[in-house]
């Protein structure tokens, strides 16, 4: 009999997976009535308004591509 130690790691990572899997199943309870889109849906009206704005980013420059991160400039005038 061979020891290959990757199946080895691999076969102790899978079953510490379902064994976390597992876990969290039981942690949890079996599913009520009310879907987990309905929990979802609910959780977020009720923090909503607490939630940060979402700023979304313009396309720009002379190529008209958007930009992927922020310049130096735009995190100095964020920071005034």
């Amino acid at each position: 009999m061979s020891f290959n130690f990757f199946d080895w790691v691999r076969d102790g990572v899978k079953n510490s997976v379902l064994l976390g899997v597992n876990d969290a199943v039981n942690a949890m309870g079996m599913p009520s009535e009310e879907s987990s889109k309905d929990k979802i849906l609910g959780y977020l009206r009720d923090n909503g308004d607490s939630a940060a704005p979402v700023r979304r980013i313009a396309g720009g420059g002379a190529s008209g591509k958007p930009k992927l991160g922020r310049s130096l400039s735009d995190t100095m005038k964020d920071a005034s």
